[in-house]
Parts: structure tokens; sequence; C-alpha cells
């Protein structure tokens, strides 16, 4: 009980006390001492709690745009990530020869590169008069740049999320016994029935896994938006500090965050149930 009681009052002062602080901060519950935020235009102060900038925010067509492009780059980026990571996480399960060691290098570049520089790399590649677009024009190929648009900061984020999510995978997968899958190849079953009724359900926890820690890591990105995505609409991390800094309304700015805080709380419980009922289904 002791030793868990340093980690416990850290979460208390750094997470738990700066979210009800901004919560309420978003409600209109603003202290007169609080020169910094009483500066910040359209300030809704309030006597007792109101969610007037809530009802603005969403009655905002610019808001319902950001809002719009998180959800399709989140949900794209995430099925993306799982598709490919899977991929390459069966390869190297289940592959042979000098190929996979080569792949299993490969897939862990991405973990050693700061997304600064990553983000950097893929514009520099895929933007208008690029590497890439070069190579094309050789073999008299079109191209149309992805980058500073919303596939842009999909390929980014799929990008820097790969070496996690095959980790995982992979981690799941070596625990798979090799007897079942001999088994079930030796009374017929194909690639893609041992896949399906196999490998994916004993599979599953990593799998989601996977999918909840890639749906909340991009749902609350900056960098690779901020970088490799267009000025409007923008995601919720870069439309948090445009209204925070460039349009000086903390308000909003606190009242996207703590939006962007219970989807992620959402899908954080969503996986605590999931994985709970694997459990006892177990």
């Amino acid at each position: 009980m002791i030793l868990a009681l340093p980690p416990f009052l850290v979460l208390i002062l750094l997470i738990v006390y700066p979210a009800i602080e901004a919560f309420t901060f978003s409600l209109g519950q603003v202290p007169t001492d609080n020169a910094a935020f009483s500066t910040g235009m359209h300030l809704i102060v309030s006597p007792t709690p109101t969610l007037e900038v809530y009802r603005q925010l969403f009655a905002s067509s610019f808001f319902q745009a950001d809002l719009s492009l998180t959800f399709t780059v989140t949900f794209l980026s995430v099925v993306l990530i799982l598709i490919v990571s899977y991929v390459l996480a069966l390869y190297v399960r289940f592959g042979s020869g000098g190929l996979v060691s080569i792949v299993r290098s490969l897939y862990l570049i991405p973990m050693f590169v700061p997304v600064v520089i990553a983000s950097y790399a893929l514009i520099t590649f895929y933007v208008d008069h690029g590497l890439l677009q070069a190579l094309l024009s050789q073999v008299g190929m079109g191209y149309s740049s992805p980058i500073y648009k919303m596939l842009g900061i999909v390929i980014g984020e799929v990008w820097t999320n790969i070496p996690f999510a095959v980790l995982l995978l992979g981690s799941g997968l070596d625990g798979l016994p090799q007897e079942m899958v001999e088994a079930a190849q030796d009374a017929g079953a194909g690639f893609f029935s041992v896949l399906f009724r196999i490998v994916v359900p004993l599979n599953l926890v990593p799998a989601m896994i996977v999918v909840t820690f890639s749906f909340i890591g991009v749902l609350g990105s900056f960098t690779i938006p901020y970088l490799l995505g267009p000025n409007a609409p923008q995601m919720l991390g870069v439309a948090m500090q445009a209204y925070f800094i460039s349009y000086q309304q903390p308000q909003p700015a606190v009242a996207m965050a703590v939006i962007t805080f219970l989807l992620a709380a959402i899908a954080g419980a969503v996986y605590v149930w999931a994985t709970a009922r694997s459990g006892k289904a177990v």
C-alpha cells in the first residue's frame, strides 16, 4: 500500500487535478484572479456550471469540420495500422528465409526516428516536385501529392505507429501453439481458415490493445497533423493550439481538450470491457 502511494500521488497531481481544473474552466467556473485566462476572447464566466461553450462549439461549422476530419483520419489510420501490422507480424511469425530478418529490422526503423524528422522526410518524399514525383515522371506516370491533405496525415500516422503495433501483435503470435496450427493444416484447413478460426481469435487481446492505443494516439496527435495536414479543416490537436494561441480563445481550446479526453476515455472503457469479456470466455 505504501509503495503504491507515490505513483498514486503523482497521478493525482499531474493528471487528475489538472483535468478537473480544465473541465471546471470549460464550464465557466473561472477564478477571478486568473488573469491569464480572463483576457481570452469570448470567455464565458458563470456563477453556475454551464455548457454554453460546448453548445457554441458544436454549433460552429468550423468545429464540425475539424471533428469530422479527426474522426475520419483516426478511423482510417487505425484500420490501416491494424491491417499493415498484422500482415507484417504474420509474415515474421510464419515466414522463413533471410527476408524475414530484413523485414523484422525494417519495421522497427520508425521507432528510432523522431516524429518531426519523420514528418519532414515524408514531406520531402511525397510533396509535389519531390522524390516520388521525380521517380514516377521517369516512367511517364502522373502524380498528385497527398501532403497537406487528409491522406498525408494518414500516411504519417500509419508509418509512425507500425513498430508498436507489430511488436504487440508479434508477441501474441509468438505465444500461439505451433502444434495447433500444424494440426489444422494437416486436417486440410487453408491459410484463411487457420487465420480467422485460430490465429485471430487467439490473438484478440493484442489486436484490441493495438486498436485502442492507436485510436487514442492518433486522436490526440499534434505534430503529424500540424506538419502534414491541411490548414483547414484541422484535427482537434492542431485546432486546440490555434484556438489557444492564435485566436486567444482558451476556453474553447480547453473544451476541445475535454472532448478529446472523453473520447479517449470511452475507447479505454470499451477496451477494458472487451478484454474482460474475452477473459471470461476463455
